[in-house]
């Protein structure tokens, strides 16, 4: 049984068992959160998880958090039906093996099966990026639309691998994520954290309760993930691509290399003055873009003979 915790959201609240709580941002004391989706949906009383021939949008968090990042975005989109996906040591979900990127696709494919999901607009940041590649590598059959945040499709650099395996070194060396925890800053951009005062903050909090079995799991994982340009070249749906003008992690050149790859018809936008967490920063700013995108697979779907969802 797959064992990656899933969190409903959108217009798929309450699609849980009448005797659980209706799902909300999880926390360390949310129990049901620790159902796998298969033990969620074979306990529903309300009804399936994800309703038949449903057209889902899937979220994939960003390192080192997990997916109660999407909180502010989601809050801004209650009308579509939102399925996020904690990734192996992320959250509620445990580690797995291989320690691979590839494997927590994998897994995600997994979970997406046992809800019932035949085709998803799935989406992902940073990390979650790079799963959702991977994704689209082994079942592109999985997916009705692609969106690409805050991420690229190139391998590590020699030096960027080493400075992960080194990561993921110390924090178990140290039994603490105490050393992740300056990235807070550096995620989001000088204009973001004038704006939001409290967001430094609530991203300390977020990368203070990941583990450090978490964190070496993920940079481990992502200094082994191949380049996935070359998948992106031979993908046929509608996808979308959302950089940050002040993302210091991904370049401009990194995600317009994606738009190419993908070719005409992707849509791509910069967000000026945004870093490297676009949905957290500018939430009502992602969230239009990712909803009109969403209405289009749904036209394209209906216009290929699918029922709507």
């Amino acid at each position: 049984m797959t064992l990656l915790a899933v969190h409903s959201a959108g217009a798929l609240r309450g699609s849980v068992p009448v005797d659980q709580p209706a799902p909300g941002p999880w926390t360390q004391d949310d129990e049901t959160a620790r159902l796998s989706a298969s033990e969620r949906a074979a306990e529903a009383t309300v009804g399936p998880l994800v309703p038949a021939g449903s057209i889902p949008l899937v979220l994939f968090h960003a390192y080192p958090l997990s997916s109660a990042m999407w909180a502010p975005l989601v809050a801004e989109m209650p009308d579509l039906p939102i399925l996020e996906i904690d990734l192996p040591g992320a959250g509620f979900s445990p580690t797995i093996e291989p320690v691979t990127i590839e494997a927590a696709a994998g897994a995600a494919a997994s979970v997406l099966r046992e809800l019932g999901v035949r085709q998803a607009v799935i989406g992902g940041i940073s990390m979650g990026g790079y799963v959702a590649l991977a994704l689209l590598r082994a079942h592109p059959e999985l997916f009705a639309g692609l969106v690409l945040m805050n991420t690229k499709a190139t391998a590590d650099t020699p030096a960027a691998r080493a400075g992960r395996l080194e990561v993921a070194r110390r924090v178990l060396a140290e039994g603490s994520v105490g050393a992740l925890r300056p990235m807070a800053s550096q995620l989001v951009s000088a204009q973001s954290q004038a704006n939001q005062p409290d967001l430094v903050g609530r991203l300390e909090r977020w990368i203070g309760e990941a583990t450090p079995a978490g964190v070496a799991w993920a940079q481990e994982a992502m200094a082994s993930r191949e380049e996935t340009l070359g998948a992106l070249r031979s993908f046929g749906v509608p996808a979308a691509v959302l950089a940050g003008e002040a993302d210091p992690f991904v370049s401009l050149a990194d995600a317009e290399a994606m738009a190419d790859a993908i070719g005409p018809g992707t849509y791509f936008d910069v967000l000026s003055g945004v870093g490297h967490l676009c949905p957290l920063e500018v939430p009502n700013s992602v969230s239009p873009t990712i909803r009109q995108f969403y209405r289009r697979v749904l036209r394209l779907d209906l216009a290929r003979g699918r029922a709507p969802a």
